[in-house]
């Protein structure tokens, strides 16, 4: 199977591209050349370029797709809403229309911020998006544009950890190796996802559809690690499990730190479909968390 990856040189895509190349043929494609890997094949094109994207993908030819590619600096979006909705929607719909006609399953990775947190409990695929962030709502619009289309499916993670890309985890670990305080939001509550797990679930799902190419399949899907928490509570467990004292951290509120977009204060994740599917959910965030430091050695 030849899998093309896009937004291949970011957080996601990276464990993406390590972990499909395994066993399948991989492409990874970026805006921009990135050094090779020795992974995959790289290829550079704009997907906000229809002709060019159409181009990309009549060369590639490829038997899925997964579309990590996204704009996804939230305050950014906010500032600049014509380039989140190119990056965010228009891309969603070029890659579709250039696909259009074959039996080709596009995965789209959405955001828990389509959700506006008034739930107060764990969101699921039922539940109806109501996001309050341009960021929020180009990804709803993505996910819309693609459900126009035959083999699209939706996957939803939340706040995203793992080796390669700067993070929310990250960070805490950077400032706290510098022994500096550390600002975390009390009160938003999401579901840290690995993403070493997260790349594990996406290629269960996609082994599970061309084991059962004929299944009806949902269309949407939460992907996260099970549980969530408080943002200051998962800094106090970044500091514990690396032996520093979790008073670096400042606990302060959304409204103590305005930003130019809202976030929701509860965007935790649950699925009520993956389990069923491939046997499974993924497993807790403190296990997913305690697994990535482990293999983060430097940092201790």
């Amino acid at each position: 199977m030849k899998i093309l990856i896009t937004g291949s040189t970011g957080l996601l895509g990276q464990a993406l591209v390590k972990r499909l190349a395994r066993c399948e043929s991989v492409i990874g494609l970026s805006r921009h050349p990135t050094p090779a890997h020795g992974e995959a094949r790289h290829l550079v094109c704009d997907l906000t370029d229809a002709q060019a994207t159409r181009r990309a993908l009549r060369a590639i030819a490829p038997d899925a797709v997964i579309h990590t590619q996204a704009m996804s600096d939230v305050d950014g979006c906010e500032r600049e809403p014509t380039r989140a909705q190119q990056e965010n929607t228009q891309t969603v719909e070029h890659l579709c229309e250039a696909l259009k006609g074959r039996a080709v399953p596009v995965f789209i990775l959405s955001t828990d911020y389509v959700f506006d947190g008034a739930k107060g409990r764990p969101y699921d695929e039922a539940d109806e998006p109501h996001p309050l962030s341009v960021y929020g709502h180009t990804k709803l619009a993505g996910e819309r544009v693609a459900l126009r289309y035959p083999k699209t499916f939706v996957i939803r993670p939340s706040t995203l950890f793992g080796p390669g890309r700067d993070n929310f985890c990250n960070a805490i670990m950077q400032r706290a190796k510098q022994q500096e305080p550390i600002d975390v939001f009390s009160d938003q509550a999401t579901s840290p996802t690995y993403t070493v797990d997260l790349a594990e679930g996406i290629q269960a799902l996609l082994d599970a559809m061309a084991r059962h190419p004929h299944r009806a399949w949902p269309r949407v899907y939460h992907m996260a690690n099970g549980g969530g928490c408080r943002r200051v509570e998962f800094a106090h467990r970044v500091l514990e499990l690396l032996g520093y004292a979790t008073s670096l951290v400042r606990p302060l509120r959304m409204a103590q730190q305005p930003r130019p977009a809202p976030r929701p204060p509860y965007s935790v994740l649950t699925s009520r479909h993956l389990e069923p599917l491939i046997g499974r959910t993924l497993r807790p965030w403190d296990d997913a968390l305690r697994a990535y430091l482990r293999s983060a050695s430097s940092w201790r």
